[in-house]
């Protein structure tokens, strides 16, 4: 294999000529022509059946996901359409909760009137359908929960949120070291939970949290049927089922031929509910990927609405920036290790100053740095998660759009009230990424 050609010591890039700037921690690349932009990339072909299947599925996906962004780029807003896609979907969904409730209605059946050898197999049917049945989630605080109480002024300003985009005021919010953040309802009453990355929102400016929050919240509101109880249960269920059913997860549970005869037969069993789970998973995530982009893009509108349309463009860019916080909390983490650090950041008593450097970190990578991982989103349609369009394409909608102004906004002393409510939860955040 040959070296790719190196920036000539005059600066300049191999395939153009053009100036090409060096930073000696990032990757050196022309944002003139292109070259190096992505050196990951390798442009051979999938090699093995396996490897051309996922390939194929994730070409079909991205014909998908740009046929969504032409259709919403330049329109106003709205709630997903239910299209046939979104039909199949909750048909599909359906016979998921049909199968649950016929096994678990004949195991029931199987008890009560069987004999002996038909009630062990009704006791056998009705345990599998509880361990497969679709889960509603449990409401219950955590280690990482903030209650009303703790944090009276983070909860008034997501309620105000909330309220400017007609969502339900939020039950809990949680507060996790991770580099994201999250809306969801659980148990039986639907209930809305908040979760907030910390090392994501302390790289946010005052206006980027109140956008993030207005995408966050806004998925209570913008008709995603995807976070809705007859899919996501659905979806959750399959997720159940393709694990449970995992030939890889049976054990002989004992030693000589027969037990090894036994385990063979159970994981042969097992091929084809596990294959059938992964499809219907496969399609039932297909079918609602349309409706998600759709309902994704609509959030993103509400994060402009509520923090304005510039701070929801700027925190977007931050969410590329996600490897280079691991990479630091991975350093950091083993600097700290038989050492204590001193405390850079006075306003958490504890936290080793480990986010007053993040901040200064994250600040040190140049904008060429930056606008190269908004290629290689775009050269690799990247996104949050699977649920998310790519972000290159969210930051290029929202720069094309109409500009908004933030319908909220903080003063500086309610934003030092937030930040002194958060100084506890960020000191313990600090203490589990350093050890």
């Amino acid at each position: 294999m040959t070296a790719p050609p190196s920036v000539s010591a005059g600066g300049l890039c191999p395939s153009c000529s053009a100036p090409v700037s060096t930073d000696p921690r990032f990757v050196t690349w022309c944002p003139s022509c292109g070259w190096n932009v992505d050196p990951a990339a390798t442009g051979a072909a999938p090699r093995g059946r396996s490897a051309r299947r996922l390939e194929a599925r994730r070409q079909a996906d991205r014909v998908v996901v740009e046929q969504v962004y032409a259709q919403v780029a330049h329109v106003p807003s709205s709630r997903p359409r239910r299209d046939g896609s979104f039909l199949a979907a909750m048909v599909l969904a359906g016979s998921v909760h049909l199968v649950t409730a016929a096994l678990t209605g004949c195991s029931i059946w199987l008890l009560i009137t069987g004999n002996l050898v038909t009630r062990s197999l009704g006791a056998v049917g009705f345990a599998t359908a509880v361990l497969l049945r679709p889960r509603l989630g449990r409401f219950r605080p955590d280690e990482w929960s903030l209650s009303r109480a703790e944090a009276p002024h983070l909860y008034d300003l997501a309620d105000r949120v909330a309220a400017e985009l007609g969502a339900p005021p939020i039950d809990l919010i949680r507060v996790t070291p991770g580099f994201n953040a999250s809306y969801g309802k659980a148990g039986p009453r639907r209930r809305g939970i908040l979760t907030i990355g910390m090392a994501l929102w302390e790289l946010l400016t005052p206006q980027e949290r109140i956008a993030l929050l207005g995408h966050e919240l806004g998925h209570a509101v913008n008709g995603d049927a995807r976070r809705g109880l007859w899919l996501s249960s659905a979806v959750k269920a399959l997720t159940h089922w393709h694990e449970f059913t995992r030939p890889g997860s049976v054990t002989t549970g004992g030693e000589g031929l027969l037990f090894l005869a036994g385990g063979w037969i159970a994981k042969a069993l097992l091929v084809l509910p596990n294959k059938l789970a992964e499809l219907m998973l496969r399609l039932l995530i297909r079918f609602t990927l349309r409706v998600g982009q759709r309902a994704e893009y609509l959030a993103d509108d509400l994060a402009a609405r509520a923090g304005s349309s510039a701070a929801t463009r700027s925190m977007l860019e931050t969410l590329v920036l996600g490897d280079s916080v691991d990479t630091f909390f991975q350093r950091r983490a083993v600097t700290h290790r038989g050492k204590r650090s001193p405390r850079a950041d006075s306003r958490g008593p504890d936290d080793f100053g480990l986010w007053q450097e993040l901040r200064e970190h994250i600040a040190s990578i140049p904008e060429i740095e930056r606008t190269r991982r908004l290629r290689v989103s775009a050269l690799r349609m990247t996104s949050v998660d699977t649920t998310h369009p790519p972000t290159h394409l969210r930051v290029r909608r929202i720069s094309a759009r109409k500009p908004e102004e933030a319908a909220i906004t903080l003063d500086e002393a309610e934003t030092a009230s937030t930040e002194a409510e958060l100084a506890a939860v960020r000191a313990r955040v600090a203490r589990v990424v350093l050890n």
